[in-house]
């Protein structure tokens, strides 16, 4: 994936549609274009789902080394994670993220993490990796592009969560790029739910304000549209709101999540 720069006026950029998560500048002519980094943490809780895969669900190994690296790779080749960055450190990255989660240097491994094997191949395809904590987190989860949208992001972490209900444990969380628009829905999808985020709540304020405008500017707003973006625009604002009460009775750790505090 590479930044976009796109050739235009300076009005058209103050009206362009903007996508969440990303960051808009404007110099030279042009718009630039590129992922921003907020990461946001949620967490679902934990009780027995289905596991339903074309694939072989089994649990990680030492020796699956080579085969996540190679699948990382596949997987995050063209995602937001990654944007502008050459193969080659690409590939670093995903040796380096993948040997430190097998010798614990991130946290120990913890025994629901899982890898998904294509029936007939014994070719890793996807895998979810979580560390130890309280809670455990979700910490990798990748499926090589040919096997996008045939549920094996939801079987791996499925089958994580069911080892995690045997243990007892209550949640699992995880964290993504905002501008990762595939992760965010999937995240979504499978329920999990934002934690407190006061940074994260006003991001979502500014874009819901930006685009009542940009749309009121453009004068193509239907009444339905307007009372939509309008009341999008109001819920955040009571959210923030809510949010800096509390920070003002406990502090702002209380409305951050952990990656923050």
């Amino acid at each position: 994936m590479r930044s976009q720069h796109i050739t235009m006026t300076g009005e058209e950029f103050q009206r362009m549609p903007r996508r969440l998560g990303w960051k808009y500048e404007y110099w030279d002519g042009q718009a630039h274009i590129s992922p921003g980094y907020q990461i946001v943490t949620v967490s679902v809780g934990i009780k027995p789902r289905p596991v339903e895969s074309a694939c072989h669900i089994q649990a990680v190994d030492e020796r699956d080394e080579a085969q996540l690296i190679s699948a990382y790779f596949a997987a995050f080749s063209e995602t937001t994670e990654f944007c502008d960055w050459k193969r080659e450190k690409i590939l670093d990255a995903a040796r380096k993220d993948i040997q430190e989660f097998l010798a614990g240097k991130r946290g120990n491994p913890h025994p629901s993490s899982r890898v998904a094997v294509a029936s007939g191949e014994e070719s890793i395809v996807g895998a979810t990796l979580v560390i130890c904590g309280e809670p455990p987190c979700l910490q990798m989860l990748f499926v090589i592009p040919e096997w996008h949208r045939r549920g094996v992001a939801t079987a791996l972490v499925s089958s994580a969560v069911n080892e995690l209900h045997r243990a007892e444990i209550k949640t699992l969380e995880s964290r993504y790029l905002l501008g990762n628009e595939g992760s965010r829905a999937w995240h979504q999808e499978f329920g999990f739910v934002e934690q407190p985020d006061l940074f994260l709540a006003r991001l979502y304020y500014r874009h819901a304000q930006y685009e009542l405008w940009r749309r009121e500017e453009i004068g193509d707003l239907i009444e339905a549209e307007r009372k939509a973006l309008s009341s999008e625009v109001n819920r955040w604002k009571v959210r923030i709101d809510e949010l800096e009460g509390i920070a003002e009775r406990e502090g702002i750790e209380a409305v951050l999540p952990e990656p923050w505090r």
